[in-house]
């Protein structure tokens, strides 16, 4: 171990201690301001760098909160807005189950309330659906798949015991015995047209058709009753050379936004 040199240290205390006299009674104040004046530049330089450093790290600093902040709205943001769908749907889901209850209601006939949960669409003109209830529930091959308001959504072609197939009632693949509602009572058989409307043919000459007449199921089916909404009188296409004219029938129904049905069951 080294020995320590007391007689240097005393010096330097020495010093030291005439230093902070000479500085107290004012002798070293010129010596001191012509030091500060020499070392100023470098000391600016100094404290601009450090400057510069707090600087960039409270900016750094700022960018990791700012980030931080904008992570915790963006998934606020994304939770409000999952949650505000999800509102809505069941808000949509509600008031539709309020116009099926109104429905029910007001029929005499007993009904199945059915979710759609999938559907055929390699081919539009014989479009199906697939509902979640089946023969245990009352379904069977021929009953009538209403909307919310009542009106024809199409008819039940396949039935098995928890889940059953229908044709849309613009599938070529459904028909239904309608009537007119002209001065007539015209009836005939009304068949999906391509997936896009119905269309009523065989209609005598002799009937006046108009666009905007209701037409409606003639209760000739025996699982059908008569006056349930199919649709109304788009066009009527009639030649003077034919036996026959033919009517096409815009469905009252938005088939693509129906995911609840019911199916009228028989008596």
């Amino acid at each position: 171990m080294k020995k320590v040199n007391w007689k240097r240290v005393g010096y330097f205390g020495a010093v030291i201690g005439l230093l902070i006299f000479l500085h107290y009674l004012r002798v070293l104040a010129p010596f001191e301001s012509r030091l500060h004046s020499s070392l100023s530049p470098v000391l600016g330089r100094f404290y601009g760098a450090g400057a510069k450093v707090r600087s960039l790290y409270n900016s750094q600093t700022d960018r990791r909160d700012l980030a931080s902040v904008a992570d915790d709205l963006r998934r606020q943001v994304n939770r409000l807005t999952e949650e505000n769908a999800r509102l809505k749907s069941l808000e949509n889901e509600n008031a539709t189950l309020r116009e099926f209850l109104k429905f029910s209601n007001n029929s005499s006939r007993k009904t199945v309330m059915a979710s759609i949960i999938g559907k055929s669409d390699l081919d539009q003109a014989n479009q199906t659906v697939m509902l979640d209830r089946g023969s245990r529930d009352g379904l069977t091959l021929g009953l009538a798949v209403l909307n919310e308001d009542g009106h024809i959504f199409g008819k039940i072609i396949d039935v098995g015991e928890n889940s059953a197939q229908a044709c849309l009632v613009t599938s070529d693949q459904c028909q239904f015995a309608v009537t007119i509602q002209n001065k007539s009572k015209t009836i005939g058989i009304a068949k999906g047209d391509l997936g896009l409307t119905v269309k009523m043919e065989l209609i005598p000459q002799s009937e006046t058709v108009k666009n905007g007449n209701i037409v409606v199921t003639s209760g000739l089916e025996r699982n059908i009753p008569a006056g349930i909404v199919v649709g109304s009188v788009s066009q009527v296409i009639k030649e003077n050379n034919e036996l026959w004219q033919d009517a096409r029938i815009e469905p009252l129904i938005g088939i693509d936004d129906t995911m609840i049905v019911s199916v009228l069951l028989s008596k």
